[in-house]
């Protein structure tokens, strides 16, 4: 008897999660800091088109305790850089 091979299955070239970012990096982080680390990165996603018309953009504070296990409090701001004309 002959065996036949699955053709499914395996890497394929292109295959797998696109992601919108241009290139993306891993990098391991305690997991404590987790949840500040992707409100870092919905804030500046949601900030995108901040430029000289529009307001500093102030996120919402984000609770976390320090690796010392002390309460922390972090916000992120971001502004646009003003040129010197």
């Amino acid at each position: 008897m002959t065996e036949v091979k699955n053709k499914h299955g395996g890497a394929r070239t292109g295959a797998g999660r696109k992601t919108k970012y241009e290139k993306t990096v891993v990098t391991r982080v305690p997991e404590k800091y987790h949840d500040v680390i992707a409100a870092l990165i919905r804030h500046l996603d949601e900030c995108e088109l901040v430029d000289k018309n529009y307001n500093d953009a102030v996120s919402a504070p984000v609770f976390l305790r320090s690796l010392k296990d002390k309460p922390q409090q972090v916000t992120f701001t971001v502004s646009a850089i003003k040129k010197n004309d």
